[in-house]
């Protein structure tokens, strides 16, 4: 047999060597090692966040009590959370477009929300209150007084305190709308508003942060359950969450969510 010449040898070795190569790269970063590493399903969890403790930005990342469960929802589904921020008004109609998988935002359970949307069982009782400035607690020291109010009366736009306001608050004027929670403290303390209502979660968090102008009248004005929605078609979704806020239930673990952000809370049903 012929022998090949020395320069052609070395040509086939080198591109022998060439091929051997790209075999072994394709190996460790090709497809196949991706596929050894299948992404999770994504949840697209809806979101306003303006309302501490609940729901907010901190260093401009998402935190909070629902943020947490969010997170727990995710590992226990084995799903990636994703966060899509939009305005409180548009949660609803996003989650029926399909937009978004469930809606995550100190929302309460009302009958007028239950014709759209799906709720999963509550996780946490709560009430509207009023906030007042601490020279005026000795004026609204009763609900009878609060409700009483002729002056102006924040509220946040969209919401059931807003609808609570309108239709028992029949002396007060005007009714002045904000779109962030953080803005009743604002409003109050440059007088534009007599008393602020909403969520007691959020009322306790902004007199702890205004605690020498501001107070809060503890006994709620109402009862309301805060839950979690999902598109009424997706019953598979919604029997899945109710099954691991159960597990939670049942662990402690709501409770434990509840008291990091509300140290003070006394009951989470």
């Amino acid at each position: 047999m012929d022998r090949l010449p020395f320069n052609k040898l070395m040509l086939v070795i080198l591109a022998a060597l060439v091929v051997w190569g790209c075999a072994t790269n394709s190996v460790e970063k090709g497809p196949a090692d991706t596929a050894l590493k299948p992404q999770r399903p994504v949840l697209r969890v809806g979101v306003t966040p303006n309302y501490p403790p609940m729901i907010f930005k901190l260093n401009n990342k998402i935190t909070g009590m629902e943020a947490d469960f969010a997170f727990l929802l995710g590992d226990a589904l084995g799903r990636d959370v994703a966060f899509v921020e939009l305005p409180f008004t548009t949660l609803t109609n996003a989650l029926m477009e399909g937009r978004i998988d469930i809606i995550m935002s100190g929302m309460t359970i009302t009958q007028a929300r239950q014709v759209r949307v799906s709720f999963t069982d509550s996780y946490l009782r709560i009430g509207q209150v009023a906030m007042m400035r601490v020279q005026d607690a000795s004026k609204y020291n009763s609900l009878m007084r609060i409700r009483e109010c002729d002056g102006p009366v924040g509220v946040v736009k969209g919401t059931t305190g807003e609808a609570y306001v309108r239709a028992n608050f029949t002396k007060a004027s005007p009714i002045i709308t904000v779109e962030d929670v953080r803005d009743g403290a604002r409003i109050l303390n440059n007088r534009r508003v007599d008393l602020f209502v909403y969520d007691v979660p959020a009322i306790v968090w902004l007199v702890s942060e205004n605690e020498t102008t501001l107070k809060g009248f503890w006994e709620p004005l109402n009862d309301e359950y805060l839950a979690w929605a999902v598109n009424r078609d997706d019953q598979t979704l919604l029997r899945a969450v109710n099954t691991a806020l159960a597990n939670w239930k049942r662990s402690g673990t709501v409770n434990e969510v509840v008291k990091k952000w509300l140290p003070y809370w006394k009951s989470s049903e």
